[in-house]
């Protein structure tokens, strides 16, 4: 049995994890695809991942990144394959300052198209090219990769991976619905080729529904004319929207400026060719990770406790993968003693005390001692993983009382009383929702300056906009979510977690720490279709294509969750200045519309980018290039640090893609100092001081009047530097 040594973790997902391991007997380098097995509860699934599997084996070519067996472990797949020393490409697009060559770009072009040809001659299409699948190595070879099991996996597991990125490179007749073959592998391969000749996607958008219309009907400007006509023909020529008119592979490779560099490629790599049909294969295996090697008491070179081998830190981020942690959760919670408790005379069910839980993670997974357990237990604390039943922050493994989240029963806010009325449209219910929210908001919700807005929480309590409100929210436990269009769910699950905000402010007030709030977005909820929705299950489930919340470890919706069937998922980064999470750092509360919820979303988001986005200069040049001028230093509101993969890989994505929504003049500064590659990006913490204003109806005035207060400063009071 081959025995392989985990080195680093290189990416996860929902169904599984990437790791670069290191074989034992030879150090020889490998990566391993892990897809948990349990997760594709169907038998035929799970056969047509083991077929498809030995499919892989067949495709040997020098660039397509190399498939060496596959193995079951512990109910985890574990497929092997060839390890590209250079990264992807686009993480090679990121860091170049200067333009490739001609040179450079046609061989990498012939290369991708060498490739396409060999798979496309096995039947099978890669149908998810992208530059984050295309590897490289120190040699300068380039090698396709992730193709075949986002097919064998189905929809749901693919969808979990893609939906939440950007997909720039789907062809016009995927983007319509309309059946596609081979040649929508040769748009996305153009797509590839421009952005590698531009540093920038060929088409863009700031939502999925615009990059739809875009690349359906839009137009991409023009490469370069620094490359030769004949370059820029055949990038043209992969993006032409007809799939009938677009050449085949074959028909490219048989262009001269392509003809003769593939000759040449083929003529290298007759005896790599040759190597690969001959490859080795691994049909049984085992992988030693830190979490393998705690659990297993040292029986493979010595756990935690014994040797010390393995540190703490590897064994927590082992743990703190996706699905591992959540298989561990589910450990804990069989091995803990889990049960109704009282403490000082009050009851608490599902509960268990700190001492046990550290006794576990020393006895179960070799942590060395109790005070290292007890610092690893307030992370998964912090982290929102379980909570003191008392909402106390700092974890004690003494006999204090815990609960996982999983064990709490949510605060359900419109199940006061089920709705007893009839059964109307979702139209009628829409209708009536949205009149009950927007008076709350005209009477009850006023915007200061720069866009502050302030809530008369006290005077809501007892009016007769919250009795309503409060009413039209329990109607929502019989709408057909279903029946709703993609822009009316969008407007919906918006509206719907600034109004849950709202209800829970009132009826069981604002959380005011840290730990309060992981619980507050956890289990306050509404009953929506015979389904409950809690806030983060509303905005990191739906609105956020079903990422991690902000510090989770986990995501909110496992594959089977039946509300992912009939709820909507977005990638629309414009979703983070909707919502209001009841602090002076949120956007203003406005009442989104189906019909209108794109501009509206635009709208929302320029008002808080101009609002909330400055770049100024820091007074000194930057030593290291002191010919750059003055160095500029661009701050970002805090939100975009919790959500940065949301805009963007990087600091710098994340600025571009709000510059398209500031101000010219501003927007000016922003891409200068971007493109003099001599600033810094600051974050400005998020205030969670409560939007709270006095009422004045009671004094003379006005309900909805702004009430005074202090205006904001101009600056932060201390400002988070962040690495670019």
């Amino acid at each position: 049995m081959e025995r392989f040594e985990k080195v680093k973790a290189l990416g996860r997902g929902a169904q599984g994890s990437v790791i670069l391991v290191r074989r034992k007997s030879d150090g020889s380098r490998f990566v391993i695809k892990r897809i948990f097995m349990d997760e594709i509860q169907a038998p035929e699934e799970q056969v047509n991942v083991m077929n498809e599997i030995k499919v892989l084996s067949s495709l040997a070519h020098p660039n397509i990144i190399g498939y060496y067996g596959s193995f079951v472990q512990d109910g985890v797949l574990n497929v092997v394959m060839e390890y590209a020393d250079s990264g992807c490409l686009h993480q090679m697009i990121q860091k170049c300052r200067q333009p490739l060559s001609e040179a450079q770009l046609v061989s990498l072009f012939a290369q991708l198209l060498l490739a396409v040809r060999h798979i496309h001659k096995k039947k099978i299409l890669h149908r998810d090219l992208k530059t984050r699948n295309v590897f490289l190595t120190r040699a300068g070879c380039l090698k396709i990769g992730d193709f075949g099991l986002s097919k064998v996996l189905g929809s749901a597991a693919s969808f979990a991976q893609s939906a939440v990125g950007t997909p720039y490179y789907l062809s016009p007749e995927l983007c319509e619905g309309r059946p596609y073959n081979s040649k929508s592998d040769v748009w996305a391969l153009g797509c590839i080729v421009y952005e590698m000749a531009t540093f920038k996607h060929a088409f863009d958008a700031t939502n999925l529904p615009a990059l739809v219309v875009n690349i359906v009907q839009g137009e991409y400007a023009p490469v370069p004319a620094a490359y030769s006509g004949e370059l820029r023909a055949a990038i043209q020529a992969c993006l032409v929207k007809d799939p009938d008119q677009r050449p085949g592979v074959d028909q490219l490779l048989a262009l001269p400026l392509l003809q003769a560099e593939a000759a040449r490629l083929e003529g290298e790599a007759r005896g790599a060719i040759e190597e690969h049909i001959n490859r080795p294969f691994f049909f049984s295996g085992q992988v030693e990770t830190a979490l393998t090697q705690a659990v297993g008491g040292g029986a493979h070179g010595g756990g935690v406790g014994g040797s010390g081998r393995v540190s703490t830190g590897a064994l927590l981020s082992e743990m703190e993968e996706e699905e591992e942690f959540h298989r561990l959760i589910s450990r804990f919670r069989g091995a803990l003693d889990i049960r109704d408790r009282t403490q000082n005379g009050v009851p608490f069910f599902k509960s268990f005390t700190g001492a046990d839980f550290a006794e576990f993670l020393v006895r179960e997974l070799s942590i060395p001692s109790r005070e290292e357990a007890a610092a690893i237990a307030g992370r998964w604390l912090d982290a929102g993983v379980f909570y003191h039943v008392g909402r106390h922050g700092r974890f004690r493994a003494d006999g204090g009382l815990y609960r996982f989240k999983e064990d709490e029963v949510g605060s359900i806010l419109n199940m006061k009383s089920l709705w007893q009325g009839p059964v109307r449209s979702p139209e009628e219910i829409l209708g009536g929702f949205y009149r009950a929210l927007g008076g709350v908001y005209a009477r009850f919700v006023a915007q200061g300056s720069e866009g502050a807005t302030s809530v008369d929480y006290e005077g809501l309590a007892v009016s007769a906009e919250f009795q309503a409100l409060q009413a039209s929210s329990s109607e929502l436990q019989k709408l057909d979510l279903t029946a709703l269009s993609f822009s009316e769910k969008v407007a919906f699950f918006l509206n719907i977690f600034n109004a849950l905000v709202l209800v829970a402010f009132v009826v069981v007030g604002p959380p005011t720490t840290h730990h309060q709030r992981l619980h507050f977005f956890n289990h306050t909820c509404f009953m929506i279709g015979n389904h409950l929705w809690s806030l983060d299950e509303v905005r990191d489930g739906v609105l956020r294509g079903n990422q991690k919340p902000h510090m989770s470890y986990q995501r909110v919706f496992r594959r089977n969750d039946p509300r992912l069937e009939s709820a909507v998922v977005v990638w629309d980064p414009r979703i983070h200045f909707a919502l209001v999470r009841g602090s002076r750092s949120c956007p203003p509360y406005r009442l989104y519309t189906g019909d209108n919820v794109d501009l509206e979303l635009n709208n929302a988001t320029a008002e808080f980018c101009s609002q909330h986005i400055r770049v100024s200069s820091t007074g000194l040049p930057d030593p290291a290039k002191p010919f750059a001028g003055l160095k500029r230093q661009i701050v970002l509101p805090a939100l975009f640090e919790w959500y940065t993969e949301d805009f963007g890989s990087t600091g710098d994505q994340c600025v571009k893609w709000a510059a398209q929504f500031l101000p010219k003049a501003r927007q000016r500064e922003v891409m200068e100092a971007i493109e003099s590659d001599n600033y810094d990006i600051r974050y400005t913490p998020f205030d969670w001081t409560l939007n709270k204003r006095v009422g004045l109806s009671g004094a003379g005035g006005q309900p909805g009047s702004p009430a005074a207060r202090p205006p904001p400063p101009d600056r932060p009071a201390s400002l988070r530097p962040s690495r670019k």
